[in-house]
């Protein structure tokens, strides 16, 4: 078993070799496939108000759903960023610095506020 998504990247990248799907994951296909897997993921918790993870958790049949929409979108995005040559841990560190200068914490801490 892997220990981090890193160590499934090539497992991942292998499994699609072999089936030859590289040909059909063309960036707007692999991001509409995002865009699918993640509504399928909302309709899950849909029409459920203010359920916090605790109790959803405990739906032990939803949350094996829930699991395989996560990495449905996730596999999906890996594929789509290494088409692309998205370096994904340096896209999150540029993206959460624009985070924290667009929202300061001491003006946002606790507070939903659109800007």
């Amino acid at each position: 078993m892997a220990d981090s998504i890193e160590d499934l990247f090539p497992e991942l990248l292998e499994f699609r070799s072999e089936r030859d799907w590289e040909q059909f994951h063309l960036p707007k296909e692999l991001a509409s496939a995002v865009s699918i897997e993640a509504a399928e993921l909302l309709e899950l918790l849909l029409w459920r108000e203010k359920e916090p993870a605790d109790q959803v958790k405990q739906d032990h049949e939803r949350m094996s759903m829930i699991r395989d929409e996560i990495a449905d979108i996730l596999i999906y995005l890996l594929f789509l960023s290494c088409d692309l040559g998205i370096d994904l841990a340096d896209a999150i560190k540029q993206k959460l610095e624009k985070n924290r200068i667009k929202y300061p914490k001491n003006e946002y801490r606790g507070k939903f506020k659109i800007p």
